[in-house]
């Protein structure tokens, strides 16, 4: 009985650990990125920064469930929307879009930001982050294969955004 209690305790922590990151990651990205969404937006003559978020189906669904959340709101839905909306802005197709002109500003810990191989490699940790997120938060302890690899994955982002701010 020890035994299991020990690797639950410790299952327990990496868990704590993982998603403590993971919500570090999730606020600062919230901030920045609405912060840049909103340059683009004014550079493009528009009023919000939805705006210029990409009309797909999955952002579109994101959204509607977001502002519905928010009690039929748009002002502060960013806070309702998932990690998985804010990890999909980082997808190869907003590039040019996205990207670019002013997402990369999220990154200023990037060696040349405005590259593909920049965008590339974020698009790719935050992808695993989404992966290391959804399986914190269905408590899949079978999955914890390699904790230092995702916490360094985790670690990384944060390093590229320049740190955080508490």
């Amino acid at each position: 009985m020890d035994k299991a209690k020990n690797l639950f305790e410790v299952q327990l922590r990496m868990y704590a650990t993982l998603y403590f990151i993971l919500g570090l990651i999730e606020t600062e990205l919230r901030q920045r990125i609405v912060i840049a969404m909103s340059s683009l937006s004014a550079e493009k003559g528009y009023g919000e920064w939805l705006d210029v978020v990409p009309k797909t189906f999955g952002n579109l669904r994101s959204l509607r469930i977001a502002y519905k959340n928010n009690q039929y709101s748009w002002d502060g839905v960013e806070e309702f929307l998932t990690f998985s909306f804010w990890r999909h802005l980082f997808d190869g197709s907003n590039y040019t879009l996205l990207w670019i002109p002013e997402l990369y500003t999220v990154f200023p810990g990037l060696e040349n930001p405005k590259s593909w191989k920049s965008f590339a490699q974020v698009g790719n940790h935050m992808a695993r982050a989404n992966r290391i997120r959804n399986m914190v938060a269905h408590y899949s302890f079978r999955e914890v294969t390699d904790f230092q690899r995702d916490k360094e994955i985790l670690i990384w982002i944060i390093r590229k955004m320049g740190g955080v701010s508490l």
